[in-house]
């Protein structure tokens, strides 16, 4: 045994519990074999892990052996009482919302429920205390007509947040699969699949159209306290997949997030103004941003001043987004002390990822963030901050004006960000992209220890998204409004088309 701790349990449940590995490989390490109670189960792979089907209130002895890797440890599972919900309208053809509604509004405190087959859904509202079990095989599947759904409406509030919220401002907006307004000490988990079903309705197509109300989430987190979410795969989802908002102590564990690549504005995983997020062991793969930070506009920033704050990202993999990771672009609020390691980003188009732009105020300050020991591979731009982000519903006017304008305070602010430990594999693009305003230059843009290899068959594409829509191929860094970019061990495995593109950079350091 070793005396530092290689190991944390980050999850027990009544029939699971969630182990996570701590070294400093990327999403999955060597492989090491699991015992428990002295049986094998099996080699694996993947740093954060979960054993499921064991036995409420029961204590196991779980074993680990691998190259370099040995411990062992007790453990107690939490003792509830098991409510198993299967009703005649199994099949998912028939809506059987109420009667789960009333399963999860009739749970005793000392009880969970698991839900066993498919069922057809609309919303369902999670409680205080829940404990919701979806096991393997078990299945909740999306209605597809949009007036069945309940709307939150953006002049209703709770805890004295607007209920209704799109894109960072009060809207109405419909009741997601999932939702929760306000509860505290929940957990959902297991290895079922709650399926949106947005391809079989019409919630991607004219999906800027605000029809009745704003597209739905796959569950969306209303001002809530401790909830845990492990094991659940959600996919085909109207909008984000998941949104929690104005939330606080929230766990996403070992958990699967799929969208297809060409679903419009899928996020995976949005916090909007949440405090102590941990985002552990999830592989995501949707149709924009797969983490994606925010605290709102400017609006709601001077209404609640909340920023997003103390989230933890590791031993992810991301796949196939528009960015791994990104700040904003939604960020009048704030966003400080983020640590994102140990994760793989796999052919998403940026890396990591911050866009703002003029209007989002000055108390839009991002700081304290940290990115360390990522691998990139076929990341066609890895390292993007953009202070010029355009969206494609943004129209042509002064926010996008490349010339220098008074600052005020609808000015964001941008201070200083470091990226150390990085390999970035079979770029495309360019390598970094950092534009600031020429009112509120990028004060230090600092990258460590960063290996780079260009995909030589790679074609030209657009870095960052502005209103100039600039290409590139196999570029270094293109800096424009930067007091100081500082590189320390970066190289090259190849040469880079052009190392520098520079416009106002005040030093360059080496």
């Amino acid at each position: 045994m070793q005396d530092v701790p290689n190991w944390s349990i980050t999850l027990i449940t009544p029939t699971s519990i969630s182990v996570e590995l701590l070294n400093n490989d990327c999403y999955a390490t060597d492989p090491f074999e699991v015992f428990l109670n002295g049986n094998s189960l099996g080699m694996r792979e993947q740093k954060s892990f979960s054993l499921h089907g064991l036995e409420p209130g029961h204590s196991y002895e779980l074993r680990v052996a691998g190259k370099d890797l040995a411990f062992s440890f007790s453990f107690r599972t939490e003792d509830r009482r098991e409510v198993i919900y299967h009703s005649s309208r199994e099949g998912g053809v028939l809506d059987d919302t109420s009667g789960l509604q009333q399963a999860i509004d009739s749970l005793a405190g000392d009880e969970f429920l698991t839900i066993r087959g498919t069922y057809k859904v609309t919303s369902l509202f999670l409680r205080d205390h829940l404990t919701l079990h979806l096991p393997e095989g078990s299945r909740l599947v999306g209605e597809t007509d949009r007036t069945a759904f309940p709307i939150l409406k953006a002049e209703e509030t709770v805890n004295g947040i607007p209920l209704g919220t799109w894109e960072g401002c009060a809207d109405d907006s419909f009741a997601s699969i999932l939702t929760g307004i306000g509860v505290k000490n929940v957990c959902i988990y297991g290895e079922g699949v709650i399926d949106c079903n947005a391809q079989a309705g019409d919630w991607w197509v004219d999906h800027r159209v605000k029809r009745i109300a704003r597209r739905p989430k796959g569950i969306f987190l209303h001002t809530c306290e401790f909830v845990s979410l492990e094991g659940i795969t959600v996919c085909n989802t109207p909008s984000w997949n998941q949104h929690p908002f104005y939330s606080r102590h929230l766990k996403y564990i070992n958990m699967q997030l799929t969208n297809p690549p060409d679903s419009p504005t899928t996020d995976g995983i949005d916090p909007e103004s949440c405090h102590d997020v941990d985002i552990i062991g999830l592989r995501i793969s949707v149709g924009d941003d797969c983490i994606a930070i925010k605290s709102g506009k400017l609006d709601f920033a001077r209404k609640y001043h909340t920023p997003s704050s103390h989230i933890m990202i590791r031993d992810c993999l991301m796949e196939y987004g528009h960015g791994g990771v990104t700040l904003g672009s939604e960020n009048s609020g704030g966003i400080r002390d983020v640590l994102v390691t140990n994760c793989i980003f796999r052919q998403t188009d940026r890396g990591l990822r911050i866009k703002s732009q003029r209007g989002r105020g000055n108390l839009a300050v991002i700081q304290n963030i940290g990115f360390r020991n990522i691998r990139m591979e076929e990341v066609r731009a890895p390292f993007v901050i953009n202070a010029f982000y355009k969206a494609g519903n943004d129209a042509y006017d002064s926010r996008f004006d490349r010339e220098y304008q008074e600052a005020t305070d609808l000015t964001p602010v941008f201070k200083e960000f470091t990226f150390r430990d990085i390999v970035c594999e079979n770029v495309w693009y360019g390598v970094g992209f950092f534009l600031g305003l020429p009112e509120s230059m990028l004060e230090k843009v600092t990258l460590q220890n960063i290996t780079v290899s260009y995909q030589p068959d790679a074609t030209p594409g657009e870095m960052a998204m502005t209103a100039w829509k600039e290409q590139f191929l196999h570029a270094g860094f293109v800096c424009e409004n930067v007091k100081l970019l500082e590189l320390d061990r970066v190289y090259f495995q190849n040469a880079p088309s052009q190392k520098y593109i520079l416009s106002n950079v005040e030093e360059v350091r080496e």
